[in-house]
């Protein structure tokens, strides 16, 4: 038995005399010379697992055998995990007069059973967040259709009211629109599946519009929230989609933290600035419970998490952590007296030698040229419209199609200077009025129809800009 590295037990139920032998006291943490009963071993044994363990006892062993499987808790503090397995020996008469049994150690099952457990649950709240993502970005879609509509009817209607009592009231609708636009923008970049782009990335902008996410969440549990922007601070490359997700998941653990505070006063802050070696560094920080020390040194490890069931799959921060670290970053928590502080930093991008160009003047003039014509391809007829009246404006003769099948019989009829279609329409689509029918994604499309791309919702200056492109190429 000791060879097999098990521990062996006998105990007298009349009496309560337990003997124990080395491997069983060192299973259990009990010193070679501690004598044994009944009171002794329960001081060792999980409080919640006394009742388990004592049971058989109180029942009479009727099947005379004991399984059992129960947490030891070490004088250190320490938790382990032991299966306990015997059998009642009886008289004559039947009464149970000895329980002779084994103890084997199984920690070590039990971490990699929860671990498993741990790995299912982040499993399938993957899968949720997958199908969340894609109804996420259904949502987002849906919303860019009226949003380019009200974005391009808000900025006709600014430049239209200028100097009237209208004008104030026409900026208002701009600047709640162009916000609802880039929320939706956020929110469709997350939720879309694609291959990792990296750019240049103004730092003090990702932390804007990653706040913007949370600030409804935020302002509804009572958490006051700031931003301490570094005006100096350089560009970062990176795919700004992936750092929104780490700057938004360290966002609403924040949040979580804090909800959970007894604090009335909750705050939270995110500050840029540039440290001393050149880096970019952004702070996440609340006056929430804190970290314990014994947590800190796990955060990051995947799947651990001290949140509920339920409540958390402990893999948010190891992705951040992953995220961060391919971007060539750390991930770190940082030393503070209340409260909690993470801290990404990231390398500055590489300096460029770039002409400025006012890409609105650019575009104005490559469009100063003899009337041309366009053909505006999109099913959704406000959206159509507006961008009709943005090209008339500009001094085109515009001709509208409601699909590709229409576009295509317009363009039979006659020759166009530029043409702007959406993608996604019944019939005929955006792709297959190119000829496209095999590409496996849009995204794949996109990358190689070598064409400039506005996504929705759009602004004017976008729309110019895009035609400018058009024109010169």
């Amino acid at each position: 038995v000791e060879g097999a590295k098990l521990g062996s037990w006998t105990i007298d139920p009349a009496t309560g005399a337990t003997w124990y032998s080395d491997r069983s006291r060192d299973l259990f943490g009990l010193g070679k010379e501690l004598r044994l009963d009944a009171k002794t071993l329960k001081s060792y044994i999980h409080p919640d697992d006394w009742a388990i363990v004592l049971k058989p006892y109180v029942e009479g062993f009727p099947d005379d055998t004991i399984a059992l499987e129960h947490r030891v808790v070490w004088p250190n503090g320490e938790v382990r995990w032991v299966q306990s397995a015997g059998t009642a020996q009886r008289d004559a008469d039947g009464k149970v007069t000895a329980v002779h049994g084994i103890h084997l150690d199984i920690t070590d099952r039990k971490v990699a059973e929860a671990e498993l457990a741990r790995s299912r649950e982040a499993l399938h709240q993957s899968e949720k967040l997958s199908a969340l993502g894609s109804l996420l970005a259904g949502v987002s879609h849906e919303l860019n259709n009226p949003l380019s509509a009200i974005v391009g009817q808000a900025e006709m209607l600014e430049e239209d009211s200028q100097g009237t009592q209208f004008e104030a009231r026409a900026k208002k609708i701009s600047a709640a629109a162009d916000r609802c636009a880039r929320i939706v923008q956020t929110f469709l970049a997350m939720a879309r599946r694609r291959e990792p782009q990296r750019s240049p990335i103004d730092p003090n902008d990702l932390v804007s519009s990653g706040l913007q996410l949370a600030e409804y969440g935020l302002r509804t549990a009572g958490i006051t929230a700031s931003i301490e922007c570094d005006p100096g601070v350089p560009p970062i490359e990176g795919d700004k989609d992936q750092l929104h997700q780490v700057l938004v998941n360290l966002v609403i653990n924040a949040q979580q933290a804090l909800e959970t505070s007894d604090t009335l006063d909750k705050r939270l802050a995110i500050r840029t600035s540039v440290l001393d070696s050149g880096r970019v560094a952004i702070d996440v920080m609340d006056n929430g419970p804190g970290i314990r020390p014994d947590v800190a040194s796990r955060i990051f490890e995947p799947f651990f998490t001290t949140k509920p069931q339920g409540s958390g799959t402990g893999v948010g921060l190891s992705f951040s952590l992953g995220i961060v670290e391919a971007h060539g970053g750390t991930l770190s928590v940082l030393p503070t007296p209340a409260g909690a502080a993470f801290r990404i930093e990231l390398p500055a991008a590489e300096p460029v030698d770039v002409v400025l160009v006012d890409e609105p003047e650019h575009a104005a003039a490559a469009m100063a040229q003899p009337r041309r014509t366009a053909l505006v391809v999109d099913d959704e007829p406000d959206v159509a419209e507006t961008i009709r009246e943005l090209l008339e404006r500009e001094g085109f003769e515009v001709t509208v199609a409601s699909d590709g099948g229409a576009a295509l019989m317009a363009l039979d009829r006659g020759d166009y200077d530029i043409v702007l279609s959406d993608l996604r329409m019944p019939g005929v689509s955006g792709p297959e009025m190119t000829g496209d029918t095999l590409g496996s994604s849009m995204d794949e499309f996109l990358r190689t129809s070598g064409r400039p791309v506005l996504e929705k919702p759009f602004t004017k200056t976008g729309v110019r800009c895009l035609v400018a492109a058009l024109i010169e190429a």
